[in-house]
């Protein structure tokens, strides 16, 4: 059962969601299902379009709940605090009270009850937007492993929900190092449809230790910071520099197969 609070915020959501603007790529199919010729099409569609919903979102918060984003960590952090709120609303719920597939599917259509889908991804490229702009050589890519992690490509392509062939964040030092903030939206979606928006969510979340329900409030700020922290090498672990180039790819497109 929904929070009382989280039923009047539902309400002005549906009242806001009227005539937002949505999101309409030439495919629309799960990408990881399309040729690499129509994810390109796709991927052309999101460049083409991406400032537009950049700045409408920005204004469409700003209106309907007086929060103003900017492109940095003082952004995010807003970002994350109206997410807190009305992110985990933006969702449908499914059978067995699990979040629809439509947001990768396009399947019901992100119109009327689904509309929440636009907003959600345009928290993406507004996450992304403000990683780029701390971190300029990162740039959007349409599929940037394919080449050099084949294995690692044809087992993405294999699982429903993982964003393969959708816009991604590229331009570590580290080839193989990438963020997927339009993919990272709909997780920390997902997180308060579980724990944000319900009696029972609400207790689940507070019984966790406060270190703990950290992490799940914050989970859009902690992925910026976190990309902030492996700018511009990537390699976390620190393996590339200890293998051969050739070797160190194979390494790590082997462990798709794990």
């Amino acid at each position: 059962m929904l929070l009382p609070q989280a039923w009047l915020r539902k309400r002005w959501l549906a009242r806001a969601l009227r005539d937002y603007p949505l999101y309409d790529p030439p495919h629309k199919v799960e990408e990881r299902l399309l040729t690499r010729e129509r994810a390109t099409e796709n991927f052309d569609y999101f460049m083409r379009v991406r400032p537009q919903r950049l700045a409408y979102f920005r204004g469409w918060l700003r209106r309907n709940f007086g929060v103003t984003i900017t492109l940095d960590e003082k952004g995010v952090k807003a970002l994350g605090r109206w997410g807190n709120k009305y992110a985990g609303l933006l969702l449908n719920e499914g059978p067995g009270g699990n979040p629809t597939d439509s947001y990768f599917t396009y399947d019901p259509p992100w119109t009327g009850e689904y509309a929440g889908n636009n907003v959600i991804f345009d928290m993406g490229i507004t996450l992304g937007e403000a990683m780029i702009a701390s971190c300029p050589n990162l740039r959007w890519d349409v599929d940037p492993i394919s080449a050099i992690l084949p294995r690692t490509a044809r087992q993405l392509k294999r699982e429903a929900g993982m964003s393969f062939q959708r816009p991604t964040l590229t331009g570590f030092d580290d080839p193989v190092s990438g963020k997927d903030p339009l993919h990272d939206a709909y997780e920390f979606a997902c997180q308060m449809m579980d724990n944000m928006t319900t009696f029972e969510g609400i207790h689940r979340i507070y019984g966790r230790p406060l270190g703990i329900r950290r992490l799940v409030v914050d989970e859009l700020l902690n992925n910026f910071k976190a990309t902030l922290r492996a700018y511009p090498a990537g390699d976390p672990y620190k393996l590339r520099g200890q293998m051969d180039p050739e070797e160190y790819l194979k390494f790590i497109d082997s462990e798709s197969e794990e």
